[in-house]
């Protein structure tokens, strides 16, 4: 029989050492310390002489914060994965492992009380700052944090530590003690408060569309004809819409809530969205798995209109400078970044105020609601909830002036 050896797991914050005994990780402290070889001969012994999983009720009295957020990233990495890629949850979690563990990395888990995520809570209230944010740029502004995402990076710790009592690695009542700290209030903290995001007007949109490149405009007016999210739109691909229909079915391939049961995902797409999607679609005939939106097109476009406006000769020498290995490679579709860095250009060359792709979302489903009423924005919406649309869908104001006209 062999015996498993002692591992070592690199981690920028300090290696660990672990054993792994029929498929599971058992960590036994900083590698290349007395206490990780104390521990794994202990592990062995459990595993040999009694033949059975080391007690986890032991193990459990040495586990330290490094080690718990160790092997919490160890299953984060291939649970927060969608089509082969990380999510951004996942970016997000080992953002607040960094916060976790530059406080309170050496400490056993089980030490980790109410008052220590209070006073870590705190520190990023007046911190005024995104957590590590010394990778920035020097000369980017550094935001402030919200008491919305402050929640939320306390959400993200107290989830950590419900995942350690899932295996053993954290005593329950610890986790039960992280939950009775209650969330931020509004108003009553000194963390900032941000407005929620609102519907943009159709005026500001329409004065910005003539500075967006040609695919980038055509995804916005398609997310105000049809509420789509901002993924939903950049990721389409020919092979994703049922054009046999009257009004076009668009099954997204990939979209926000897939991996929740029953949350089929489909947008129908009526005679304005077909003219817009028309000459796209004729362009990835041959190629029909190919995103619609590219911005190898935007750029193609913008040195064609450079081209056309030069004043002097093209040298020989310039007609073509592609390069064998260029540095920056195009991607093949917008990401969330360029979409987003697209819009905010273009609002800035226009002279209005800079909007976000999410606000087209707000702004279908309001008009939609003033018109069809609730539920019809919820239907478009694929909300299972109505009070999520209420998020979404803005309540018509109008209605309520003539209301108070006629009967005030």
């Amino acid at each position: 029989m062999k015996i498993p050896a002692l591992c070592r797991q690199k981690r920028k914050s300090g290696d660990l050492a672990f054993v792994r005994i029929d498929g599971a990780k058992f960590y036994c402290g900083n590698w290349g310390t007395l206490e990780a070889d104390e521990n794994y001969q202990r592990i062995l012994a459990e595993w040999l002489i009694a033949k059975r999983i080391p007690n986890s009720q032991k193990k459990r009295e040495t586990v330290t914060i490094r080690v718990l957020v160790a092997a919490f990233l160890d299953h984060a990495e291939t649970y927060y994965r969608k089509h082969g890629r990380q999510t951004g949850s996942y970016d997000r979690f080992v953002m607040v492992s960094k916060t976790l563990l530059k406080s309170y990395g050496s400490i056993p888990a089980d030490d980790f009380d109410i008052l220590s995520l209070e006073t870590l809570r705190k520190q990023l209230i007046h911190s005024r700052k995104t957590p590590h944010s010394e990778t920035q740029r020097p000369d980017t502004e550094k935001k402030p944090l919200s008491r919305k995402y402050v929640n939320q990076y306390i959400g993200n710790i107290r989830h950590i530590f419900k995942w350690g009592v899932s295996r053993k690695l954290v005593h329950s009542s610890t986790y039960y003690e992280l939950m009775s700290l209650e969330a931020l209030k509004e108003w009553r903290s000194d963390a900032l408060e941000l407005p929620d995001v609102r519907s943009v007007d159709d005026e500001v949109v329409e004065k910005t569309l003539p500075f967006l490149p040609s695919p980038v405009a055509a995804m916005v007016r398609l997310q105000r004809l049809t509420g789509m999210r901002p993924g939903e739109v950049r990721l389409m691909r020919a092979c994703d819409i049922n054009t046999k229909t009257d009004e076009w079915e668009y099954i997204p391939g990939e979209h926000k809530t897939e991996h929740h049961e029953n949350c089929p995902r489909l947008i129908v797409l009526g005679p304005k969205a077909q003219t817009i999607l028309m000459p796209y679609l004729i362009d990835n005939a041959e190629t029909p798995e190919k995103r619609l939106f590219s911005p190898r097109e935007s750029v193609a476009e913008m040195r064609a209109r450079r081209r056309a406006a030069r004043k002097t000769k093209v040298q020989p020498s310039q007609i073509n400078r592609k390069k064998e290995n260029p540095r920056c490679v195009v991607k093949e579709f917008y990401d969330k970044r360029a979409y987003l860095r697209a819009i905010e250009r273009a609002s800035e060359k226009a002279g209005v105020p800079h909007w976000f792709p999410n606000q087209l979302r707000h702004t279908a489903l309001t008009a939609i609601r003033a018109k069809e009423g609730a539920e019809a924005a919820q239907v478009v919406a694929s909300h299972k909830n109505l009070k999520t649309t209420e998020i979404y869908a803005e309540k018509d104001i109008a209605k309520a002036h003539e209301i108070a006209k006629k009967w005030g």
